[in-house]
């Protein structure tokens, strides 16, 4: 059943996203949505970010961070970003595609997902600073699990949706919430 996961993960990416530079001043950077396809339900990766962090403290997010200038492209950023934060070996992930960019509410950053497959299993290692916690949630249960939308404004800001998935105790808001809901509406099941 996951081999059937991951080909129509593979379908779904396999249309190219046009590449959009970012808008003036924005910072770029960059998340991983690694799946293992070796799994059951085709489990995708998340994180909890530390509780002492000045943005997005506690929040469940995907590997990634910040374009850095030795970078080449947004793949360099979230495999060099997931190395740093659960130690992932570049060489074990298979580049399969990416969504559009977002621009983040909070951090202001333009942020490409881009996905991988996880080629061989790997020791997850925390790196002590940006990340309180790792586990998996598998694509099959976000496909089914409890959705809602809410519409939320800042600082007199226009009102945008946020998407909200509860699976396995879990709550996926936010950017990363909307990157779900990006690859769930490509696949079919948004």
């Amino acid at each position: 059943m996951t081999g059937g996961l991951t080909d129509r993960l593979r379908r779904a990416l396999d249309a190219p996203v046009p590449g959009s530079p970012p808008p003036p001043g924005k910072r770029e950077a960059a998340v991983l949505m690694l799946f293992d396809p070796a799994r059951a339900g085709l489990p995708l990766l998340f994180v909890r970010r530390a509780d002492h962090l000045r943005l997005h403290a506690g929040q469940i997010a995907l590997p990634g961070g910040s374009r850095e200038q030795a970078d080449r492209d947004a793949v360099a950023t979230a495999l060099r970003e997931a190395g740093e934060e659960v130690g992932l070996d570049p060489d074990d992930v298979e580049i399969i595609g990416a969504l559009p960019p977002r621009l983040t509410n909070r951090s202001d950053l333009w942020l490409t997902p881009i996905v991988g497959l996880q080629r061989r299993p790997f020791t997850i290692r925390g790196d002590g600073h940006e990340v309180a916690e790792w586990f998996w949630l598998p694509l099959e249960g976000l496909m089914a699990a409890t959705h809602r939308v809410e519409e939320w404004g800042r600082d007199g800001s226009a009102l945008r949706p946020v998407h909200f998935y509860e699976l396995e105790g879990r709550t996926v808001w936010g950017v990363t919430g909307a990157i779900v809901h990006d690859l769930l509406e490509r696949l079919g099941a948004a």
